[in-house]
């Protein structure tokens, strides 16, 4: 039994957590803050890459190649639109990023100040449209520690209780940015038993499992739903994390469902606090009456 399996916290059967349940339109996107502009595609603008976010990689290169060194300024806001023929709202978003990744400040009356070289270790989890998803899978890679086929008990999670009996596919690792020596989060998938025959998943995971499934079973996940919560890390999870056992570590189980409803994998997601941030952008859509 893993340390997932022991821990109290994961065991939402019996201190039920409400589930936030998100509409398609508000899926997860993830990037790591170091490199999440790393694998952009040059000139093409799609709803998964805005603009701003070309802007905030341009930036934030010529402040890695010392063109803007620690302690000088960035032009003004009104210059930077001028330079790159573009709005101040975008401008202004693509400053906020690089003030998220730690490497400027803005000061009224000073001005926005470079104050670091490179961008900060951690990572980012934003929410925003379904195709999102693609770019978590993308810019992350989960080693895989173990494969095996288990029951699923009395102690499962509520959400597989229904399946009590079943033997799932359980897939155990350690997921990785582009910097593969700082883990982003250990990883516990249960895989429903129509899809446990997926290939793919016997070593590193490029992609995401979700994703090898939809490729060789032609499905498709249209509904996540999610638990978040915070508790301590595990001392088996936190050795796994490179984080001390006791640490603070945020909880998140996903569950990824078909168009009908059915459940096709359940994942854990457990984050050490301080390498870990959630952001979440909701729009308003007004309605006449």
């Amino acid at each position: 039994m893993t340390a997932l399996a022991r821990h109290d916290a994961s065991r939402l059967c019996s201190t039920p957590i409400p589930h936030l349940t998100l509409p398609t339109r508000f899926m997860e996107q993830g990037r790591p803050l170091p490199d999440d502009f790393a694998d952009a595609v040059p000139h093409e603008r799609t709803d998964a890459s805005p603009r701003y976010l070309a802007l905030a990689r341009s930036l934030r290169a010529e402040i890695e190649s010392g063109k803007y060194p620690v302690g000088s300024k960035l032009p003004t806001e009104m210059e930077l639109c001028k330079q790159f023929g573009a709005s101040r709202h975008t401008v202004r978003a693509a400053i906020e990023r690089l003030v998220r990744l730690e490497l400027i400040k803005r000061t009224p009356r000073i001005g926005t100040v470079v104050t670091a070289a490179r961008a900060k270790q951690g990572y980012e989890l934003a929410v925003g449209q379904v195709g999102d998803l693609l770019q978590y899978a993308a810019t992350t890679r989960m080693r895989v520690l173990s494969r095996d086929l288990r029951e699923v008990g009395d102690d499962a999670d509520p959400a597989l209780q229904p399946y009590h009996g079943q033997l799932w596919l359980v897939i155990r690792g350690v997921r990785t940015g582009d910097d593969a020596d700082t883990p982003i989060c250990y990883n516990e998938v249960w895989v429903h038993p129509d899809y446990r025959g997926v290939r793919g998943a016997e070593q590193d995971i490029e992609a995401s499992v979700f994703h090898l499934i939809e490729k060789q079973f032609q499905v498709s996940v249209s509904r996540i739903e999610q638990v978040i919560h915070a508790a301590a890390l595990p001392a088996e999870i936190a050795e796994l994390l490179d984080m001390p056992p006791g640490a603070a570590g945020l909880w998140i189980n996903r569950q990824y469902r078909d168009a009908s409803g059915n459940l096709i994998e359940m994942a854990w997601s457990i984050h050490p606090a301080e390498r870990f941030s959630y952001r979440m952008v909701l729009d308003r859509t007004w309605r006449s009456a």
